[in-house]
């Protein structure tokens, strides 16, 4: 009985389904931050009651479509706030959720479409369902407005099921799909266990990098939170410089991590901090670690052995490091290092109402609420693994006298996917046996400069190797390619007596094998050190002809790693498609020259310029160095005020331009509510090119801020600039001509950016129309040449989310030129005599 007030006072009662326990917490957490996503250049922010009322709609979407108690639905797509509400939307209709890789190949989803035979698929819109028979729809549904869905919550009935909660294929992707079934009650009890050992608080903010397809990452992000009441972040990709922007623009207290991040992020911190002597870090540790993060306390890390002396070097920068143990059968937590609780090395303790004990030949077995209902549609494999309640786990591990668990063997040779991915090594078994010319292969994970690669070990003629990988890597996902592999030495494997592949030898005997090749000779470039240090390759194993994927073992994460690199450093933009199998370091160093230009050096946001004190300061300087000799040569003449009445920022302007006076006019003109927080977007190439010593004073007077609009510039620094700018409610002044117009045509062409910019922003834009400065002050020129009448005239304002760039640009132009043949009709139309 007091267990149960507890966890009523805690928002859930023992037996609830988890749709109920998530309109509960929901309802109980309300206005508070649930999510936060930034997909490309705009933050993403919904409450509890937004996500609520989003699982409501979608909810009665799946409705209408005939999903209902124990039908399976599959959910494939990327970490964002929509995957969180489509998860519960299913579950609130008594659904069963099927998550899959959104990187899986159409003939791996077919598999796994087969298997579990899903009557509906929810989909990232950049996503097909191989199965033409299986109805589609959108993550992103908006069948029903907010309103709609709204009062649909208030009235809602959901089937609330409190059976089988989620079916999640841990392998069989290319093979024999398996498919683990975990119920509402596993999830719950292991919830509960884990927000015992690892409590948070409203307050607290999780940044995880694990994907929502894994329950690894369902666990320890959206469900730990829903519990805690706290908000969470997730990213796109798990770049270094996209953690380290995440964790510098958002409140994060807990990073859950892989340890190959963990390893990635510190090898990146160590080659920035290489000339700092040792005694000096310790000397400006708490430095270090406010750089890293100003709000960061506590790094989760599972999935895999985590490397001590990584773990090490985290601990003395001040982070609390907690270790745990699971897998997707026990869903998926086991054990955890907790803060009043931890050993080095070790994956800590079970968790309250969780049995492990060690078989006698140290296998780990574990029994309680959180062990699986067995894999679907297999009896087979379901008795394999469970005896009497308790799960066999495959792996091998040991108990201190303090009760601290120590893992030292990995379940069945699977090998950890840098992004949380597991990989399977059957799976890629299965595709290289369908590849003519291979007998047998051996694909295990092998230690290389400090990471885990995919190796192949191959039966079949030497000259037939690299084609099979390539053959078998055209029919797996990213995370599963196969970067290194070799030809067995011998006519067979080394087999047991049932003919299984002895791996712990084949390991042993890969590992033995001197890794890389033969010193090369070469110039040693930039580019070259610069693989170096992401591949941790030596230099002399590096020349033009070495394949960036093949031979220097790229993963998907690391190539995702080398892009971003690439474009901190040289400031070009490389998309992580072109990092082909193929491509050579030759091929790669000539699409970085190809790119010519360095990207603007935007500086650290925010600005100086959009402080406190330089808003107080930039009437008055407006006013003393602006407007008083302005009021003399213009009379201004302005219309479309009304356009701007109802206006809710923020808001982006796009202004046609003729006179470097236009900034001037334009901020004179925009109402004082909006002005007060207004950016203005400056040509890189002018303003910080031609007149530099400007600069400053057009910060300080406007908020000017670099834009890059050259031909050769990179623009996506300066979208994300923006980005940042909106979300943190400033207004937007924009010249979407590119620079100042010097024809005889009223307007230019705009810039091909100009949709991506209204596009991907995602707020009104305004057209602006400013005429008569260029006769006041010429182009290219800072000194009035004589007095006139300057108009100012603001359009209708347009959302133009979801169109396609070129139609955005389009409509942009269309309502410029409308608006200055409006004016020059108006004129001549005043001119024209009685």
């Amino acid at each position: 009985m007091k267990k149960n007030t507890l966890l009523a006072q805690e928002g859930r009662h023992p037996d609830d389904s988890l749709a109920a326990f998530f309109e509960r917490q929901t309802r109980r957490h309300g206005s508070r931050e649930a999510v936060r996503y930034r997909p490309r250049y705009r933050t993403i922010r919904w409450s509890y009651d937004m996500l609520g009322e989003r699982v409501s709609g979608l909810a009665q979407t799946l409705a209408a479509h005939g999903i209902g108690t124990g039908d399976r639905v599959a959910l494939c797509a990327e970490n964002s706030p929509h995957w969180v509400a489509a998860f519960f939307a299913i579950l609130a209709r008594g659904g069963v959720v099927v998550p899959l890789n959104p990187k899986s190949t159409p003939d791996q989803i077919d598999r796994i479409s087969k298997s579990a035979e899903p009557k509906l698929a929810l989909l990232s819109p950049s996503l097909a369902w191989p199965d033409e028979a299986v109805p589609c729809l959108p993550t992103a549904d908006s069948s029903y407005s907010a309103n709609e869905a709204a009062a649909m919550r208030d009235k809602a009935v959901f089937e609330n099921s409190g059976g089988l909660a989620e079916i999640i294929y841990t392998s069989g992707t290319t093979g024999d799909p398996k498919g683990v079934m975990l119920s509402h009650g596993n999830l719950l009890a292991d919830l509960d266990a884990v927000m015992k050992a690892v409590p948070l608080t409203p307050d607290d903010h999780i940044l995880t990098l694990l994907p929502l397809f894994h329950v690894f990452g369902q666990m320890t992000s959206l469900l730990c939170s829903l519990y805690s009441g706290c908000s969470v972040t997730y990213i796109a990709a798990p770049t270094t410089r996209a953690i380290r922007e995440a964790l510098t623009y958002t409140p994060a207290t807990h990073l859950v991590v892989v340890p190959e991040v963990l390893k990635t992020m510190m090898d990146r911190l160590e080659s920035r901090l290489g000339r700092i002597p040792g005694f000096l870090r310790r000397a400006l540790r708490d430095r270090i670690r406010s750089r890293i993060s100003r709000t960061l306390r506590t790094i989760v890390c599972g999935g895999a052995p985590l490397d001590p002396t990584i773990e090490d070097k985290w601990w003395n920068l001040g982070f609390e490091v907690l270790q745990g143990y699971g897998l997707t059968e026990t869903s998926p937590v086991v054990s955890t290092n907790t803060s009043t609780a931890h050993r080095a090395g070790s994956v800590g303790k079970p968790l309250d109402g969780v049995e492990v004990r060690l078989a006698p030949d140290n296998e780990i077995l574990v029994r309680g609420q959180i062990v699986m209902q067995g894999y679907y549609r297999d009896a087979q494999r379901t008795e394999a693994v469970l005896d009497h309640g308790w799960f066999k786990t495959d792996d091998a591990g040991r108990f201190d006298e303090d009760g601290f668990l120590y893992v030292f063997g990995r379940k069945k040779y699977m090998i950890l996917g840098p992004s949380g991915e597991n990989v399977f090594p059957e799976d890629l078994e299965a595709e290289l046996s369908r590849v003519p010319g291979v007998i047998d292969s051996a694909v295990v994970g092998l230690p290389r400069n400090g990471r885990t690669v995919v190796h192949a070990a191959l039966l079949c003629e030497p000259n037939r190797a690299a084609g099979a990988v390539a053959e078998a890597n055209r029919h797996l996902a990213p995370h599963q390619q196969i970067t290194s592999w070799s030809v067995w030495p011998e006519p067979d494997f080394p087999r047991s007596v049932t003919r299984k592949v002895k791996k712990e030898e084949v390991i042993k005997r890969l590992g033995s094998e001197p890794a890389g090749r033969p010193s090369q000779g070469g110039r040693i470039t930039p580019l070259k050190r610069l693989l170096v240090e992401v591949t941790q390759t030596e230099i002399g194993e590096i020349d033009d002809s070495t394949r960036i994927v093949a031979d220097l073992n790229l993963d998907s994460l690391l190539r995702i790693e080398l892009v971003s690199r690439i474009e901190d450093e040289f400031g070009v933009y490389i998309e992580e498609m072109q990092i082909t199998p193929e491509l050579t370091v030759a091929d790669l160093d000539a699409l970085v020259q190809g790119q010519k230009g360095r990207m603007p050096q935007l500086g650290r946001y925010p600005r100086w310029s959009n402080s406190a004190w330089a808003g107080r300061l930039r009437p008055a300087v407006n006013q003393v160095v602006f407007r008083w000799w302005l009021s003399i040569f213009c009379r201004l003449r302005i219309s479309g005020e009304e356009n701007l009445t109802n206006l809710q920022g923020p808001v982006l302007f796009m202004a046609n331009h003729r006179s470097f006076l236009d900034p001037v006019i334009a901020t004179w003109t925009i109402p004082e509510v909006i002005r007060s927080r207004l950016g203005i977007a400056a040509g890189t190439e002018v303003l910080y090119g031609k007149y530099p010593w400007f600069a400053p004073l057009a910060e300080l007077a406007f908020n000017a801020f670099p834009f890059p609009t050259g031909t050769h510039e990179n623009i996506r620094p300066g979208l994300d600039y923006i980005g940042r700018m909106l979300d943190d409610g400033w207004n937007i002044l924009i010249f979407p001509e590119g620079g100042l117009n010097r024809s005889e045509r009223p307007l230019l062409d705009l810039k091909g950016g100009t949709g991506v910019v209204a596009v991907e922003m995602g707020v009104p834009v305004v057209p602006l129309v400013i005429q008569g400065t260029e006769k006041i002050l010429p182009p290219d020129t800072l000194v009035p040449k004589r007095w006139g009448q300057v108009s100012v005239r603001f359009g209708k304002p347009l959302n133009l989310a979801g169109q396609e760039y070129a139609d955005a640009t389009a409509s942009i132009e269309s309502h410029l030129r409308h608006l200055l043949e409006d004016r020059e009709n108006r004129e001549s139309a005043r001119r024209r005599p009685e």
